[in-house]
């Protein structure tokens, strides 16, 4: 199911230095999808070869080659606030944090870049550990919802590298349905009843492990739908319990309370996360039991 045209903004001042584009000014403002393209796969981006495989994976996928997506690229934060004043909206921005005076001007132009657009920002950086001093400063608490911190380049120990999850966000922003990427694998995922978008794999990731989704995933040919999510939490052979009569979701290492009650029933995570959701079961696993609706 389409959603809608989206822009896309990337701020970097390390795009490779091409002679034609510098003659002819295309640095100076708002580069074409087509140019950052040009460069993703003729020019050398030594330590960015990260950022140049986002680049090829966004103006290649289907929503943008379908014209849901439009990228921009910028070598400076004043260049894209420019094109915000001009009437170019963005809807999400990839903001280099390695601007300026080290944390200082970075931190200026991400405040304004915040107060001038109603885009989600992911504040994207080789030094992640350094920054969130600067990013807990009560400056930034209106925005707090709407930036998240990324470091260049990162595999941690999520299923998706740094810009997998940049990448699965923006595809999730212009369509309901589409290839994304997992672990450097192309998954064709679907909106489903158990995940409305891809990033909620992460809670399915919460749930089971990285190692063990992972597999299962493998399994599947990497196709995440309905009937192969399902799957995925049935084969698990994990539960959790439910208490009708206090309407709690309770986790099965709540020994102590599940002696006291009677008459629970033992749902499995399929179950459970049919019933009621999958963020459910999960905080159910983290906090030891729930409050719900029956």
């Amino acid at each position: 199911m389409t959603k809608h045209s989206i822009n896309i903004f990337l701020l970097d001042d390390e795009f490779p230095v091409f002679k034609d584009f510098i003659e002819k000014g295309i640095y100076n403002e708002a580069i074409s999808a087509e140019n950052l393209y040009h460069l993703a796969i003729t020019q050398d981006w030594k330590t960015l070869s990260y950022l140049q495989q986002l680049i090829k994976d966004i103006v290649t996928s289907k929503p943008c080659t379908d014209g849901l997506i439009n990228l921009f690229g910028f070598t400076k934060p004043p260049q894209a606030l420019s094109s915000i004043d001009d009437g170019l909206l963005p809807d999400v921005i990839i903001y280099d944090w390695e601007y300026g005076m080290p944390g200082i001007d970075s931190q200026n132009w991400l405040l304004e870049i915040l107060a001038s657009s109603t885009a989600f920002v992911f504040v994207y950086s080789k030094v992640r550990n350094d920054i969130p001093a600067f990013l807990n400063k009560k400056e930034f608490q209106p925005y707090a919802n709407r930036f998240q911190l990324f470091l260049k380049g990162s595999t941690t120990h999520s299923i998706f590298t740094s810009e997998e999850f940049i990448f699965q966000y923006i595809i999730g922003k212009a369509t309901s349905s589409g290839k994304i990427k997992i672990q450097g694998f192309d998954v064709e995922f679907t909106s489903n009843d158990y995940l409305s978008e891809a990033s909620d794999l992460l809670h399915l990731e919460r749930l089971l492990g990285k190692l063990y989704l992972l597999e299962e995933f493998k399994k599947l040919d990497f196709d995440l739908n309905q009937k192969t999510i399902e799957k995925i939490l049935e084969d698990s052979d994990k539960y959790i319990f439910l208490s009708e009569e206090k309407k709690l979701l309770i986790s099965p290492d709540e020994t102590a309370l599940l002696s006291k009650l009677k008459d629970v029933i033992k749902l499995s995570y399929k179950d459970a996360a049919k019933q009621y959701s999958i963020q459910q079961l999960n905080e159910t696993l983290e906090k030891g039991l729930v409050l719900i609706n029956i």
